[in-house]
């Protein structure tokens, strides 16, 4: 009986100093401030946006405010995106407030889907404010 009770204890122990070691702020990403950020991306002559998450499409938002700052999201089947900002210590969501520069990211294949100037931050012409009171719409044609 008493290896029960000194194996229970022993155990107790363990589980307690595990689960004290467990706490604290170890999932805190440092970096900018950012701002949750999500949209929609859409033709303006319309076709299936969903062509574009096929291709593993993301947005690209460079900010303006904050120089070499980038932050980025999927594109989804309905054209819904969710922007998240990479840190150099780990995926951070949002972007940074302010203004950015925004592309389209495609596979090379997948080229021809987009016009070249939405590839581009300096000839896509699309800029956005984040945080922003409307929802986001990155229109693009083919």
């Amino acid at each position: 009986m008493i290896r029960v009770v000194d194996s229970f204890a022993l155990l107790t122990f363990c589980c307690s100093l595990g689960a004290i070691a467990g706490c604290g702020g170890g999932d805190t990403v440092e970096g900018p401030a950012t701002v949750p950020v999500s949209g929609k991306v859409a033709f303006t002559k319309g076709g299936p946006v969903s062509v574009l998450a096929e291709w593993s499409g993301r947005v690209q938002f460079d900010s303006l405010d904050q120089p070499g700052v980038r932050a980025a999201g999927a594109i989804l089947e309905d054209g819904s995106f969710r922007i998240g900002t990479n840190t150099d210590t780990g995926p951070k969501p949002g972007a940074v407030p302010g203004k950015h520069r925004v592309r389209l990211v495609l596979d090379d294949d997948a080229r021809g889907v987009v016009a070249p100037k939405f590839l581009d931050f300096a000839k896509s012409g699309i800029v956005v404010t984040v945080p922003s009171d409307q929802p986001l719409e990155i229109q693009v044609s083919k």
